[in-house]
């Protein structure tokens, strides 16, 4: 079948040549079947017609003088009737001795060479001018007391059968069997497109669904319920392929939404300052002041740019990370100490417990964690503490660092890690920020291999990297 066909005519074909193997099958053997029936049926009707001859050599006929042409005369009466029977009687040595046959009509190929006494009886069967025949030979010994001239002390008896009847019978069969197969050949077609078209509806409504959904309309899914069950899996996996769809399309206007409202305050900074400079004569250190805020300003959209660049090469694979064993005791410890004026100036305390090792890219690793600090100190109310538990088993290494401070609603938490997402109704910051520091940890994060989660209550908000121990993190470029 080519590839140009549709799959309705597809399954219509395959189904027809299905049900025509199936038909041609049992065509043969009711065939088999009716040629076996005939030709026990003729052995029968010539065993007959053996027995009939035997009788007349050995029974009727004994004790009178007989020859073989009244011989012949008296099975010709017997045969009458029997249009299609043919009888040889010949020697041993092949003469004939009697030739009993319809009127009119000769005898069919009968006076072959005369067979071997070890191979009868013997049954044969030809065709002869259009005709079947078939034939039994047997040899039947004769009383030597007969009081026949020349009687030999054995005869082979031949009888043989005009098939005509059953052969017409049998053709009749096979052509109307012929247009049987054409009616089935069409019916099968037709009851295989019509099964083909019903079943295959759900595609084609699933077709006509891809084609309504656009991007303000994700909104759409296929129902399963009247749907065979061959196709509820790639149905679930196309309303599961829109729910996803749906799902990063709200982000993603979400998103542009966000950047647009990023960018907009400090370029509307930039503006607004760079308007009030110009708009009076200044002397050179007022113009330095506000050189200085602009740069401050250009300074963080560098930043947010660069952010958002990293996160744009983490989500394609393009990060190129340099793994080293590291020690998280001497790295944490190490940021601890970077970020402790920070943390005096906002009064909280800096705890770190256990230790750890971990295969991966130092600064990468390290720009995660600060991520992790900076956020945790910037919601930490003052005189709180910041704890960061490291921890190593089979089954990895694990770095959790958590806060104390108001809970987040757990339908926040996984919206925590979208770029530039903040839970400032549970959350007021105290500094400003990106937004897209919980996005780049969960990206450098995951790019080792790990995964990163949180968890908050009335307690404390705790956030847990978790790194798997299945080996070193392959590099990226």
């Amino acid at each position: 079948m080519g590839s140009y066909l549709s799959l309705t005519s597809r399954l219509s074909l395959m189904f027809s040549i299905t049900m025509l193997a199936i038909w041609g099958l049992v065509s043969v053997v009711l065939m088999q079947a009716l040629e076996h029936h005939f030709a026990r049926q003729d052995e029968t009707d010539i065993q007959g017609k053996i027995i009939l001859a035997k009788n007349f050599l050995t029974t009727h006929l004994q004790g009178t003088d007989q020859t073989w042409s009244l011989l012949e005369a008296h099975l010709n009466d017997a045969l009458s009737g029997h249009g299609g029977h043919y009888l040889l009687i010949q020697d041993e040595q092949g003469r004939i001795l009697a030739n009993a046959k319809p009127e009119h009509r000769q005898q069919p190929g009968m006076t072959r060479a005369v067979p071997a006494a070890e191979s009868l009886p013997l049954q044969e069967s030809w065709t002869e001018e259009g005709i079947r025949y078939r034939s039994i030979t047997e040899q039947i010994f004769l009383d030597p007391s007969l009081p026949w001239a020349d009687a030999p002390q054995s005869v082979l008896v031949r009888v043989a059968l005009d098939t005509s009847y059953h052969q017409h019978f049998i053709d009749e069969i096979k052509t109307g069997l012929a247009w049987l197969t054409g009616a089935i050949a069409l019916v099968s077609v037709l009851l295989g497109w019509f099964a083909s078209r019903t079943g295959l509806k759900p595609l084609r409504t699933l077709a006509s669904l891809s084609a309504r959904v656009t991007a303000n309309k994700l909104d759409h899914r296929l129902p399963l319920a009247n749907a065979p069950a061959e196709l509820h899996a790639p149905i679930q996996a196309f309303n599961d392929m829109l729910e996803r769809l749906e799902d990063s399309f709200q982000r993603l206007t979400a998103f542009s939404s966000d950047i647009a409202h990023e960018l907009r305050t400090p370029v509307n900074s930039l503006m607004m300052q760079t308007q009030v400079a110009l708009a009076h004569p200044r002397n050179a250190e007022e113009y330095r002041e506000v050189l200085y805020a602009n740069l401050e300003t250009a300074e963080r959209l560098a930043r947010m740019i660069g952010e958002m660049l990293f996160l744009a090469k983490s989500e394609q694979g393009q990060l190129s990370m340099q793994p080293e064993p590291l020690a998280l005791a001497d790295e944490l410890d190490e940021l601890l100490e970077f970020f402790e004026p920070l943390a005096s100036e906002q009064q909280v305390r800096l705890n770190r417990r256990g230790n750890g090792h971990l295969l991966g890219d130092k600064s990468m690793l390290q720009r995660a964690f600060s991520n992790l600090l900076t956020n945790a100190i910037r919601y930490t109310p003052p005189q709180g503490e910041v704890r960061i538990a490291v921890s190593s088993n089979h089954e990895g290494t694990t770095v959790e660092v958590s806060n104390p401070g108001p809970a987040i609603p757990p339908e926040q938490w996984p919206r925590l890690f979208d770029r530039f997402y903040r839970a400032d109704s549970a959350r007021q910051p105290v500094t400003e920020g990106t937004g897209l520091g919980l996005a780049i940890a969960k990206a450098i994060i995951t790019a080792h291999g790990g995964t990163l989660s949180v968890h908050s209550d009335e307690r404390e908000t705790c956030f847990r990297a978790h790194f798997s121990g299945d080996g070193p993190p392959v590099a990226t470029k």
